[in-house]
C-alpha cells in the first residue's frame, strides 16, 4: 500500500509540475489571483479566517504554506507569520508574492514539516490549510508541531472531509490525494491527543470550482449541513487543537 501513496519527494515533484505546467488545478486552487477573480471564495475565506482567529495571533506558523496565495487575508490575524513548505519552486513563487503585495511581516522558507527549523515553544499558533493528509510520517509531524508551539498555543488545521461524497470522489481520482483514506478526522486527532485537548468541527470552506453558477448548490449544502447529524457531510472537517502544559 506504501508505495501506492505519494511520498516526500513524490509530493514535491507534482506540486513544482503544478506550478511549472499549470494546468487547471492551479488555476482552481493556486492562482495568486484567485482571491481577487473568484469573490465569492474571498469571502467564504475571510470569514473562515475570521471564526478561526478570533484573537490576533503573535507569531504564527503556516506548514505545508504552498505559495501563500491567501496570505492578504491570513496576514491580518498574526504580528508575524512564518511559513514553510518542501517545494521550492511554490516557495519562490510566494516569496515574490509577499514583496510585491508588501506583507512585511510574511517570511516563507523551504523546508519540511518532519524537521522544523525552528527553536522550542517559539510559536504561539500553528496552522496548516490542506496539509496533513498530504504528509508521509504524521507523528512525526505532530511531534515536531508540539516542539515549536508554546504550552497553550493552539494547532489549527483545516482538512478536506472524506465523508463529503463530493470531497471523496475528487480524492479518490488523484494518486497525490489517496493519503487522505488513511489520514483522515478518524485517524488524526488520535495523534494529537497525548499532547492536546483536540475539537473536531465541520466546515464548509471551499476555494475550488466555487462560482455564480455553483454558488447556489454550495448555498444549499450549507444549510442542509447546518442540521446535525448532517454536519458530518461538510465540505470540510477542522481541528482546534490546544497544547497542554
Amino acid at each position: 500500500m506504501a508505495n501506492l501513496l505519494h511520498d516526500l519527494d513524490e509530493n514535491r515533484d507534482h506540486y513544482s509540475r503544478v506550478l511549472e505546467q499549470k494546468p487547471s488545478l492551479y488555476y482552481e486552487r493556486f492562482d495568486q489571483d484567485l482571491l481577487e477573480k473568484q469573490p465569492l471564495t474571498k469571502e467564504l475565506v475571510d470569514k473562515a479566517f475570521e471564526r478561526l482567529f478570533p484573537h490576533k495571533a503573535g507569531r504564527l506558523l503556516d506548514v505545508g504554506c504552498g505559495n501563500a496565495f491567501y496570505y492578504p487575508l491570513l496576514s491580518r490575524h498574526a504580528n508575524e507569520i512564518q511559513g514553510i513548505d518542501v517545494c521550492g519552486p511554490m516557495i519562490d513563487e510566494a516569496k515574490e508574492a509577499i514583496a510585491e503585495r508588501g506583507l512585511n511581516h510574511c517570511h516563507v522558507q523551504e523546508a519540511s514539516a518532519l524537521d522544523l527549523p525552528f527553536d522550542d515553544e517559539s510559536m504561539d499558533v500553528v496552522f496548516s490549510w490542506d496539509f496533513l493528509h498530504h504528509v508521509p510520517d504524521v507523528p512525526k509531524t505532530i511531534s515536531e508541531i508540539t516542539r515549536v508551539l508554546r504550552p497553550g498555543g493552539r494547532y489549527i488545521a483545516l482538512e478536506p472531509n472524506i465523508m463529503n461524497v463530493s470531497i471523496a470522489w475528487y480524492h479518490f481520482r488523484r494518486r497525490s490525494e489517496w493519503r487522505l483514506f488513511l489520514q483522515n478526522q478518524f485517524s488524526i486527532p488520535r495523534k494529537l491527543r497525548n499532547d492536546f485537548d483536540v475539537m473536531v468541527h465541520y466546515d464548509n470552506t471551499i476555494i475550488s470550482f466555487l462560482n455564480d453558477r455553483t454558488w447556489y448548490i454550495w448555498k444549499a449544502a450549507d444549510v442542509l449541513t447546518s442540521i446535525p447529524p448532517f454536519h458530518f457531510l461538510s465540505f470540510r472537517y477542522f481541528i482546534d487543537a490546544v497544547k497542554r502544559g
